[in-house]
């Protein structure tokens, strides 16, 4: 009986010392995962990092040790698993019907991005490229002029790119004629792909708590994220959009397919490449046969509509983006090769689809849908597109995700023992996503605030009160705040023309000048000043290096 007693205390005290280790280590890793320690920092608890790797390891680290403790206990088979702490509270949380999990995930996931967004634009961190163009060229069609953009050049922005999504969020830019509206727009269109994720992961693994999982992950995945922290794109509001495409081409649901095609190719003529994409994907593996070919076919001519007549018909010029492919048409057939297999190739290949454990390589049939942006990315003479901190990499993400959840499928109808071991894989998929997550929006957040101090404040203060009917010229980073107007235009980067030959050309009403953001390579702010002044702007508003010019009427 002594015994007994004393095993089952010994059992008592196991089980308790698991639990403090466990549950310590579990919100230090929630801790480093939402902040990267930012906090201690901010309290002088710890001196600030040299790097954003360095904050990012802390992360890594904590959640390695968590895990592996948790791996640890599941692989002894420890009797007293089910009765850990954070075994119940994960328990419970699952329990959840799956509707109310993706739901709290989707307000968590929109309202935080639409919050980053909003704190980077009041830091005077948005840009002309992008969101003041898309915001002056949204306003400038309620106002009468469609998608005009006097940033591109004085077109129609269908001369750049052929994104006709934009007309029609225009009625709801109407209700609140804000740049921040895009920025909730694209927040909650990206959010909403968590719904279409976490229960296509349910249809095809058949558990709520996959979908669940595939859910969490696409909320730390880097490259949507990436496309949100970097102004408003039209492509990302596209994004639902294709994977609702691809649940209707599985069904054959004719109608519905060629809407929901119709919606995502409305934001980017690139993205014709999935729909073409998808039309092989019916032809081969649906045997839709008909309706595939002729997907294909008219992916193609209106590819070459866009590019050929569209976008020369409103710019005057060539289409511009081919330029970065142009060394792949006219160099040697071993240029092809050279542009492939290459150390930031592979790099890049890598940080796409280590996040899923290379699952979306067992299902060939949906990862050819990841090609045409994929090789839009690795072909391009432009290294930026290969970077996941921009837009670039979207029309790629929800491929991944479908094909990563496809290929987790195939393998566990083929192997027994993975169909078994479902649950311990998908939490070791959770593990390595949160892994390649990179920083936290906290992270981001800390370094906009740094930003966001009265000088910004009073600039943005000052500059709402401006007149949309004046033109504005001023830089990259001051025309978010004034972009409600038909003129605005963006101080050039070189030497020539000086500001003052800009104004005097533009006929400028009012220039903005703010030595915080004054062009490097330019004429020096007190020549620049002393310019405008001859060229008759007097000085209406001036503190601490910002300055408000106008013209004499």
């Amino acid at each position: 009986m002594n015994s007994f007693r004393t095993a089952g205390n010994r059992s008592t005290l196991e089980l308790t010392l698991w639990n403090i280790l466990l549950l310590s280590s579990g919100l230090v890793a929630l801790f480093f995962i939402f902040t990267n320690g930012i906090p201690l920092v901010q309290a002088e608890l710890m001196h600030p990092l040299k790097s954003k790797t360095r904050y990012v390891n802390l992360m890594i680290i904590s959640v390695s040790v968590f895990f592996t403790l948790l791996a640890v206990i599941r692989w002894r088979g420890a009797s007293f698993f089910d009765q850990l702490w954070i075994v119940k509270i994960a328990q419970k949380f699952f329990s959840f019907p799956l509707w109310v999990n993706l739901s709290i995930l989707f307000v968590i996931y929109s309202a935080t991005f639409s919050v980053v967004g909003f704190v980077r634009h009041a830091a005077l961190e948005t840009r002309a490229f992008d969101l003041g163009i898309f915001a002056q060229a949204v306003w400038n069609t309620l106002h009468g002029d469609f998608l005009y953009s006097s940033i591109k050049g004085g077109i129609c922005l269908l001369g750049d790119h052929v994104s006709p999504i934009l007309a029609f969020i225009t009625p709801l830019y109407a209700l609140w004629p804000d740049p921040r509206m895009l920025l909730i727009l694209q927040a909650l269109a990206s959010g909403s792909s968590i719904f279409l994720i976490g229960y296509l992961a349910k249809d095809k693994l058949g558990s709520s708590f996959a979908g669940l999982i595939f859910a969490l992950i696409y909320c730390f995945y880097q490259p949507p994220r990436g496309a949100l922290h970097e102004d408003f794109h039209p492509e990302v509001l596209a994004e639902p959009f294709m994977i609702i495409a691809f649940i209707f081409l599985e069904r054959k649901r004719l109608v519905w397919f060629l809407l929901s095609t119709l919606a995502f190719i409305s934001a980017k003529e690139s993205l014709l490449g999935i729909s073409f994409m998808m039309g092989f994907y019916a032809l081969v593996f649906n045997r839709w046969r008909i309706v595939g070919a002729l997907i294909m076919i008219l992916s193609v001519g209106l590819l070459w509509f866009d590019t050929r007549w569209v976008v020369p018909y409103f710019s005057g010029k060539p289409y511009l983006y081919q330029g970065f492919y142009h060394h792949l048409l006219t160099g040697p057939a071993i240029g092809w090769v050279k542009a492939i297999f290459n150390l930031e190739i592979l790099s890049y290949v890598f940080k796409i689809f280590s996040p899923f454990l290379f699952l979306p390589f067992f299902s060939l049939p949906t990862l050819i849908l990841t090609f045409p942006i994929l090789a839009q990315n690795i072909l391009s003479v432009n290294p930026v597109m290969r970077s996941l901190r921009y837009h670039y990499t979207v029309g790629l993400t929800p491929f991944v995700f479908i094909s990563a959840i496809y290929g987790f499928q195939a393998l566990s109808q083929k192997y027994e023992w993975i169909s078994k071991r479902k649950t311990l894989i998908a939490v070791l998929l959770l593990a390595v996503g949160i892994i390649r997550s990179g920083p936290s929006e906290y992270y981001y957040n800390w370094q906009s605030m740094q930003h966001k101090t009265a000088h910004a404040d009073l600039i943005r203060e000052k500059l709402s009160v401006i007149p949309s009917q004046f033109s504005v010229l001023t830089h990259n980073n001051l025309i978010p705040q004034v972009t409600n107007r038909k003129y605005v235009y963006q101080f050039d980067y070189l030497e020539k023309p000086t500001k003052g030959e800009m104004a005097q050309k533009l006929n400028i009403d009012y220039v903005i000048l703010e030595k915080g953001f004054w062009e490097r390579e330019t004429q020096v702010f007190a020549e620049s000043l002393k310019e405008l002044q001859g060229l008759g702007y007097q000085i209406e508003f001036e503190k601490d290096g910002f300055y408000i010019l106008r013209k004499k009427i």
